[in-house]
């Protein structure tokens, strides 16, 4: 129950969990439980009760902002792979902006809560991109298959948004992701890695002779299963970072740490210039407050990670006792759903890569390292996944964290 000496309040506060493709999915959802269950029953926050708070993977053609991007006060939203391609200062509008700021036609029609916020609480949730790539290409190479998308879709032919118009302009993902990252001191991309990904798909899509039989042509889905484990590796993952529509997450979620960073770096100038910045160890008070935590260290040190959860989220309107009492069911839940080989975690799963008529069963668990040090002895995937590997460590210390996604 929530302390009548709390000096925070939850009920002025918008929150978004922010998760991707493998980074979080049921995790988001379990944290989103956990703040309404820890200021208790009728007392904000309170869950939207909807998967995605607007439409993933989308964004307005006008800003490069998501589509119907409203947060309402004292509500929980969690949202997948959203498009943060706005400039910083038109996403910090659109994260703080409140009904009857005149660009709410597409806002709260079951009439939710609709008070003035005082702000916007972010829970980012990531991944080391090396082993997402890894997660990816398993998830996607299963038989059956949990996503058929994967037996009609073409990895390597570039995805364009547009405005519904098909003789009205395109925008292709490397068109919206460029100017991130490639831009700055320490730029994630080169100009030409979008080319040199579409060539190592196109190098590996339908290039065998029994790949490219008349009538039975492989889909990208008996790729995955049927190439070595390093080329169906390499073809999932030029997917998951050049294709922005039904891929992309692993540089969308890279861009998207920037695009969080550079809106609180915004208001921390304009607060500066008006002289009531806090100091630099005390940004409780910022209307955008941003917390970035791995899906290694929730496995790591699951009671620790979901402590510092809380107490970002909900400071002293949630009592110490609750909070802990949520952290340590979290832990045992999870170290039990570990030791009983739960079904959404990959680590110990068989997969055969389409293999089985040869007894050439793979254990992922087994492989994983080598896959690893395979994309990171690549020059262009371990280049690519080296630099967001370090923006990500970057971004946890700033949450607080260790960095450390091992």
């Amino acid at each position: 129950m929530s302390s009548m000496s709390s000096s925070f309040d939850p009920g002025s506060y918008a929150y978004l969990i922010v998760h991707y493709h493998k980074t979080g999915h049921h995790l988001s959802r379990q944290l989103r439980d956990f703040l309404v269950a820890g200021t208790g029953n009728d007392v904000p926050p309170t869950s939207d009760g909807r998967d995605n708070a607007f439409r993933m993977r989308s964004h307005e053609p006008n800003t490069g902002c998501p589509r119907a991007l409203f947060l309402h006060p004292g509500v929980v939203s969690v949202q997948a792979a959203p498009d943060f391609f706005c400039d910083p200062s038109v996403l910090a509008d659109y994260l703080l902006r409140n009904k009857g700021d005149g660009r709410d036609d597409d806002y709260d029609r079951e009439g939710a809560n609709v008070g003035k916020k005082r702000g916007v609480k972010v829970i980012h949730l990531v991944r080391n991109p090396f082993s997402l790539a890894i997660s990816n290409w398993i998830y996607h190479a299963q038989y059956p298959t949990p996503e058929s998308w994967v037996k009609h879709v073409d990895p390597c032919t570039e995805e364009y948004w547009s405005d519904g118009d098909d003789v009205g302009p395109r925008t292709s993902y490397r068109d919206l992701i460029r100017p991130t990252l490639l831009s700055g001191n320490h730029p994630i991309m080169r100009h030409d890695d979008f080319d040199a990904l579409r060539d190592v798909c196109k190098s590996l899509y339908r290039t065998s002779a029994e790949s490219k039989v008349s009538g039975r042509e492989w889909s990208y889905y008996a790729h995955l299963r049927h190439l070595d484990p390093e080329s169906a590796l390499m073809m999932a993952t030029t997917h998951m970072m050049g294709q922005g529509v039904t891929g992309g997450d692993i540089l969308r979620m890279a861009s998207n740490i920037v695009k969080l960073r550079q809106v609180t770096i915004l208001e921390d100038r304009a607060r500066l210039s008006r002289h009531v910045l806090s100091p630099l160890e005390d940004r409780t008070d910022r209307t955008i407050q941003v917390m970035t935590l791995s899906m290694e260290e929730f496995t790591r040190d699951p009671y620790v990670t979901t402590m510092r959860f809380l107490d970002f989220a909900l400071g002293d309107s949630s009592s110490r006792e609750t909070k802990e009492r949520i952290a340590s069911e979290y832990e045992s839940s999870y170290r039990d759903k570990v030791n009983g080989g739960d079904e959404h975690m990959t680590n110990d799963r068989w997969i055969t890569n389409g293999k089985e008529h040869v007894g050439e069963d793979m254990n992922i668990a087994e492989r994983k390292e080598g896959l690893k040090r395979f994309l990171r002895e690549d020059e262009l995937f371990g280049r690519v996944l080296g630099n967001i590997e370090r923006l990500i460590e970057d971004a946890l210390v700033e949450s607080g964290g260790s960095g450390t996604l091992h």
